[in-house]
């Protein structure tokens, strides 16, 4: 979990404890992933509707992944 927080403060570049498509988006250069698609995977795991990850979505999520 605490990789997770890590991993999740490399990439909040606002400091909010969150992190929305815009910078998800600049922690994945060259990956050919679209705004579209980055927005469709927070909103698939947002589970307050925030539009944004935390870190206990974004560990949900991995651990769905078996990571």
């Amino acid at each position: 979990q605490e990789d997770v927080k890590l991993f999740l403060q490399s990439i909040d570049k606002d400091g909010s404890g969150t992190i929305d498509a815009k910078e998800l988006l600049e922690a994945l250069p060259g990956s050919g992933i679209c705004e579209s698609d980055v927005k469709a995977f927070i909103a698939e795991h947002d589970t307050d509707n925030d539009g944004k990850l935390n870190a206990a979505e974004l560990m949900e999520f991995l651990t769905s992944c078996g990571l």
